[in-house]
């Protein structure tokens, strides 16, 4: 067999077996347990109201909106330390917390809180505070 009849053999397996696939798994009925979210998906969402989950080098909800008086909670899910740091004025301003580890500030005034996290300067936040 020369060098070009083993070429298209192995390309026309490749097409053939490429289609079988694509038949078999667009032929499966929708089920729900296909619509649930994983697992993995689900760890990066926040399990309370007042909570933002720091995962993928992002904060999870951004923004969120909470009353005057709201203690929010950060969780850190990332292998790399991050912090808290309010862009300008007061607001929460955390050391740098480990995968695992968490940081509160509770939020006493009206107002929009934007914050980043020093090392990481690319990843932002919002909390917006109402009465």
């Amino acid at each position: 067999m020369n060098k070009k009849s083993l070429i298209v053999i192995v390309v026309v397996i490749a097409l053939v077996g490429g289609g079988i696939a694509y038949v078999a798994s667009s032929s499966k009925p929708a089920t729900h347990d296909a619509m649930k979210p994983t697992a993995s998906a689900t760890a990066d969402q926040p399990t309370e109201a007042n909570a933002v989950v720091i995962s993928n080098y992002s904060f999870n909800p951004t923004p969120l909106k909470v009353k005057k008086g709201t203690k929010v909670t950060w969780t850190n899910h990332d292998i790399a330390k991050h912090n808290i740091v309010v862009d300008s004025g007061t607001g929460p301003g955390s050391e740098l917390i480990g995968k695992g580890q968490t940081y509160s500030y509770t939020f006493d005034t009206v107002g929009t809180y934007k914050y980043h996290c020093e090392p990481h300067p690319y990843m932002h936040g919002v909390v917006e505070v109402t009465e």
